[in-house]
């Protein structure tokens, strides 16, 4: 796989039923499938369909952290703490500052003209032990957000982000680990149940363009997805609703889709999910969604001319500046657009502890400045209430890159006109020896790597998983110190490998992988960053720093005594991004040069000049 990086599904699901085989083939006989999320979710799908068993799912510590995983526990722990009717009055407060009028006005100047609204089904309904009854209020926050949207000249489609029995054991269907909306009979009645209310509600009202039956159903064979969206389906239409109706796709797809017989379809469009960079095509950099908008993309256009209908594109974001940022999306928004295939982006809004929209951020707008996070389990009520009114009278910092591009009449640059895909190196062209007092080493065991001496021209080929938690991988080019000291650099370039590929200058107590250190580094967006490890292997913490000129890119760090301070250079001033005691580090510290690809099948190349180091 190390020089072939991209599939296509129909060849990822050749390579699942190939592990099929070999599995059935060793007498081997499962009783049952267990997906770690994320990866192994799509997985087990395809292997549950071919064994026709049942499969279930677990989301690791690493991926669903020690705090409180889901809307569920969320609620739970409110309801636990306080009563029913309690948390209930926070959920409203909470509710009613997350998203005010003022937020539809920032949606629409972005050239927006369509919510996608999601919601999850307890908001209507009571609770699991009262199906088939709805909340005496369950209508309130969707008649407001429906109202606010049909003043605003928006249309809004009605997303069921979290089903009766969950849809995917992911945390944004509600609940983690928990998958029985496609095995347990009652929860789909009461989804085509809950559909037939919401169409009884807004069936004449036009503000809604479309109703999204289930968002990303994981889990499910596709004839079990099928049947649960055409009772959804038959549901509306006992209403005369004609309203649009969107069909979600599956792991494997929408082909499956083809094959209804059972009722004469009308009003109806099909939608897929598409983050190369993340969840397939790998890495997220300009070189991926270019060929994802070559090469994946026209595969689609001809599926949906056999359909004879266009695709929604449910959620897209590329996210980072270092994968093309709003240059990019507008790409995308301008490909859709020429097929008339509508496309909402995930998401408006997402808070940041370190605030600002940084290198890059799931959402549209995020929160300007830092914020501090409540622990719901132990704070009080007025100290939980007044977190969620801050939600409102925070100060919002929009994505400016990206409104710009999706507000101007300039086009985005060509793909052919970007610059060429960095080449895949496996094994580094050069390994010149070091100056004197300099020596090398890739820490922590990662792709090895090598070096390019020219005089004060230095180029480093580095591997490495990443520079983070309590252990790191990269090529490390260091002297021992144990005086005070200056070191400065300026990057010339870096291989954009991935998103977090690092260049920068480091200081680290040891050698060792899970070593104290410090680090200011630079990504391939230009956005900088201050690491450290105050003692080894403790969990690394980090600060972004400004976003640099790349052909004005350069560091330093200084050592006092026992501080060691880290600037980098931005508008022409030396900016302090912090500093590191080490008095507990001993006499002597390496200090050196540190590169990584955060790719560890492939090298990047960082490119130095001006190496200055004064002891």
């Amino acid at each position: 796989m190390a020089e072939k990086l991209i599939i296509d599904w129909k060849e990822y699901n050749l390579i699942v039923e190939k592990l099929a085989i070999q599995i059935y083939q060793s007498g081997f006989k499962p009783d049952i499938l267990i997906g770690i999320m994320r990866g192994g979710a799509p997985i087990i799908d395809v292997l549950s369909r071919i064994f026709k068993l049942k499969c279930a799912y677990l989301a690791v510590e690493s991926y669903s952290g020690k705090g409180i995983e889901d809307q569920h526990e969320f609620i739970e722990t409110l309801e636990h703490r306080f009563g029913k009717e309690k948390a209930e009055k926070l959920m409203d407060i909470y509710r009613s500052h997350w998203m005010k009028e003022s937020d539809f006005d920032i949606i629409k100047s972005f050239g927006m003209n369509t919510i996608r609204l999601p919601f999850d089904y307890k908001l209507l309904m009571d609770s699991d032990t009262k199906p088939f009854k709805l909340k005496s209020d369950a209508w309130e926050w969707l008649d407001l957000a429906i109202k606010i949207a049909k003043e605003k000249e928006l249309y809004v489609i009605l997303d069921m982000h979290g089903a009766p029995g969950r849809q995917s054991g992911m945390d944004h269907s509600g609940r983690v680990g928990y998958n029985k909306l496609w095995s347990n009979k009652g929860f789909q009645d009461q989804t085509a149940w809950l559909w037939k209310q919401i169409s009884n509600r807004y069936k004449n009202e036009s503000t809604i363009a479309a109703y999204d039956f289930l968002n990303e159903p994981w889990g499910s064979s596709e004839k079990n997805l099928k049947k649960i969206v055409l009772k959804c389906y038959k549901e509306i239409k006992k209403n005369n609703d004609n309203h649009l109706v969107i069909f979600p796709g599956h792991t494997s797809g929408i082909d499956f889709y083809q094959n209804i017989k059972s009722v004469e379809l009308s009003n109806v469009i099909y939608t897929m999910h598409f983050y190369p960079g993340f969840f397939g095509w790998g890495s997220a950099t300009p070189y991926i969604h270019a060929e994802f908008l070559l090469e994946g993309l026209p595969n689609w256009v001809a599926k949906m001319e056999e359909f004879n209908s266009p695709l929604l594109i449910g959620e897209f974001n590329v996210v980072l500046k270092g994968a093309g940022g709003g240059e990019m999306m507008r790409r995308y928004y301008d490909f859709y657009e020429s097929l008339h295939w509508p496309a909402t982006m995930w998401s408006y809004k997402v808070l940041d502890a370190n605030g600002g929209v940084g290198d890059g951020t799931w959402g549209m707008v995020t929160n300007a400045k830092d914020i501090s996070y409540v622990d719901l389990k132990t704070a009080s009520y007025n100290e939980i209430r007044d977190w969620f009114i801050s939600f409102g009278e925070m100060e919002i910092s929009i994505d400016k890159d990206l409104k710009y591009w999706l507000t101007t009449n300039n086009k985005p640059a060509v793909l052919d006109e970007l610059p060429p895909k960095p080449p895949s190196i496996i094994k580094p062209p050069h390994e010149d020896p070091l100056p004197i007092a300099w020596k090398v080493r890739d820490i922590g065991r990662p792709l090895k790597g090598g070096q390019k001496i020219n005089g004060n021209n230095w180029s480093f080929y580095g591997g490495g998983d990443d520079i983070w938690n309590t252990n790191d991988q990269f090529r490390y080019a260091y002297k021992k110190i144990n005086t005070d000291f200056s070191f400065s650099i300026k990057i010339d370039s870096l291989y954009n490998v991935h998103q977090y590929a690092k260049a920068g200058l480091m200081i680290r107590k040891s050698l060792n992988s899970n070593s104290a250190h410090g680090l200011i580094n630079m990504f391939p967006s230009g956005n900088t960053e201050f690491g450290y490890r105050t003692s080894n292997g403790e969990t690394m913490k980090a600060k972004s720093g400004p976003q640099i000129d790349l052909k004005n890119a350069r560091l330093k760090i200084k050592k006092s005594g026992k501080i060691i301070e880290f600037f980098v250079l931005d508008s022409n001033d030396w900016e302090k991004l912090g500093e590191l005691n080490i008095a507990k580090w001993g006499k002597s510290f390496y200090v050196g040069i540190a590169t990584l690809s955060h790719d560890d099948s492939q090298l990047t190349k960082a490119q130095y000049s001006e190496i200055v180091l004064t002891n």
